[in-house]
């Protein structure tokens, strides 16, 4: 007679499968398509089947303890990167966040190494005609020098024109109220000594105001001889 198969012991069976690859991908561990969107469904079953924690009353199915473990860790790994948009973004474009620290660090220099070395790549771009050369290459065009219109320029020089003119005239307009500024000055200085010399004057005698207009007018200084102010003769120094 022929045994049948216990169909609930043969998706006991078809769960212990495990991708043949050494270094499986998360994709592969929960046999989904790269471009299919994620489902928990694989991963939810994949817990309860190898969790440290059902070790002890689940069968082994011919697989060490520590085989199983290491599946656990990669199942958890491969979730956290699946799950999330941006970790899986980045899985896939560079490999990060699979593999133990070493081959993450080989994966990001591998990828900026590829960065660098394709074809159009701005890594190498140094100094201002770098970039330019890279733009015209990356638009497909060559980047014309730009020219000013010649009513543009005309404009230009009138503002030029106009600025150093209202400059110019501002210096001469402070230069011209200088000016007025120190005759105001010479002016009340002469009025001034003149008040001054009329009071003084008004105080003294005939005699004294010709002597006093005779001391400002030539300079040189008289002395009172006698009592009609009568100026004395200059005295010859001493003979030795």
């Amino acid at each position: 007679m022929k045994q049948t198969k216990n169909p609930a012991l043969a998706r006991s069976h078809d769960h212990t499968n495990w991708p043949t690859a050494q270094n499986p991908t998360p994709y592969e561990i929960f046999n989904q398509k790269k471009s299919a969107p994620y489902s928990k469904t694989k991963f939810y079953e994949l817990v309860k089947l190898y969790h440290p924690d059902r070790h002890h009353h689940t069968a082994h199915h011919g697989i060490a303890r520590a085989m199983k473990l290491e599946r656990y860790r990669l199942i958890i790994a491969a979730n956290d990167i699946l799950c999330d948009p941006v970790k899986r973004r980045a899985y896939d474009l560079y490999g990060a966040g699979w593999g133990d620290k070493s081959d993450m660090q080989n994966d990001y220099r591998a990828a900026e190494r590829s960065w660098r070395q394709q074809p159009g790549s701005a890594a190498n771009n140094a100094t201002w005609e770098d970039w330019e050369q890279w733009y015209q290459q990356r638009d497909g065009k060559k980047q014309e020098p730009l020219y000013m219109s010649n009513g543009g320029f005309v404009i230009v020089i009138v503002m030029f024109v106009l600025i150093g003119g209202w400059g110019q005239a501002t210096r001469a307009g402070a230069h011209s109220l200088y000016i007025v500024e120190m005759e105001d000055k010479k002016q009340n200085h002469i009025t001034a000594e003149m008040k001054k010399r009329q009071n003084e004057s008004a105080m003294l005698t005939r005699e004294g105001r010709v002597e006093s207009f005779l001391r400002q007018r030539e300079g040189w200084g008289y002395e009172t001889a006698s009592v009609g102010h009568t100026p004395r003769e200059p005295q010859e120094p001493p003979n030795k």
